[in-house]
């Protein structure tokens, strides 16, 4: 099996029927599966995937584990040499999976890799992140955003003047469309589970990083994200300042936890 297609899924069945179809429509010429790992939706979407699509493995989970924890538990049944976390609420726009496929095949010492990520109008969006963590994050996602803002608009401008139209080296790539080796994993684990949603990759691939692999966009893989559908709720935005002041404290450690902990409250409260 050359790829395993891993789709988390959580009460978004129209959008993941969607995405299937795409999957099927776009993928050509490679040895694929789809796994759905379902955290206990309670739309119907397994009884929906059962019908509509019969040959796709599905892993009804017994309540909802995350977003890391349901991939992990796709990944235990994937058989392919690569794995490729996909969200539900995405359209393959080309051959898009094939693409990173050819791309890690003839890159050995890539260990993930991603595609170019746009709106539902194909105007691009963000598809990966560059330099070093422990700044660009902290002036992206905290009160310093606001604080130390020529600052942050100097990030902004580097980000936005950089060439998208080519393969590139990259800090890290979004879980939106996150393909893996499979043999990396086996080296540097898999999600960890202390994440519930938000930042598991980014700390999946500091540890791929570190290990001495080399993460990639690859433009040429074209995939519409139709984002913004789970965020804006109190709930989410928890697991978002959790995620993030964890990420700092498994990378980076207790002192910096600390510093993104009071920064990103400071955010929250405005």
């Amino acid at each position: 099996m050359d790829v395993s297609v891993v789709i988390v899924n959580y009460n978004t069945k129209d959008l993941l029927i969607n995405c299937i179809n795409s999957v099927i429509e776009k993928t050509k010429n490679i040895d694929y599966e789809i796994i759905v790992s379902d955290n206990n939706s309670g739309d119907n979407s397994v009884e929906a995937l059962k019908n509509k699509f019969p040959a796709i493995k599905i892993l009804a989970l017994n309540e909802n584990i995350g977003f890391g924890r349901a991939n992990n538990e796709g990944i235990k049944q994937a058989k392919g040499k690569y794995i490729f976390c996909l969200n539900p609420d995405t359209l393959l726009v080309n051959n898009a999976v094939k693409i990173l496929f050819d791309f890690m095949e003839t890159h050995p010492q890539t260990g993930a890799a991603g595609g170019n990520l746009y709106d539902k109008n194909m105007k691009p969006i963000y598809s990966f992140g560059y330099g070093d963590d422990i700044i660009s994050l902290l002036f992206r996602k905290t009160i310093l955003k606001w604080t130390h803002r020529p600052i942050f608009r100097r990030i902004k401008d580097y980000e936005k003047n950089r060439d998208k139209s080519k393969v590139q080296e990259v800090n890290n790539i979004t879980g939106a469309d996150l393909m893996l080796r499979k043999s990396v994993l086996d080296e540097v684990g898999v999600f960890n589970e202390k994440f519930f949603m938000y930042f598991e990759e980014t700390e999946l691939e500091t540890r791929i990083r570190r290990a001495g692999y080399k993460i990639f966009f690859v433009p040429d893989s074209k995939i519409i994200h139709l984002e913004d559908k789970f965020r804006n709720n109190k709930h989410i935005n928890k697991h978002f300042q959790e995620s993030f002041v964890e990420y700092y404290r498994l990378c980076y450690g207790e002192a910096w936890a600390e510093i993104a902990e009071f920064l990103i409250r400071k955010r929250m409260k405005k």
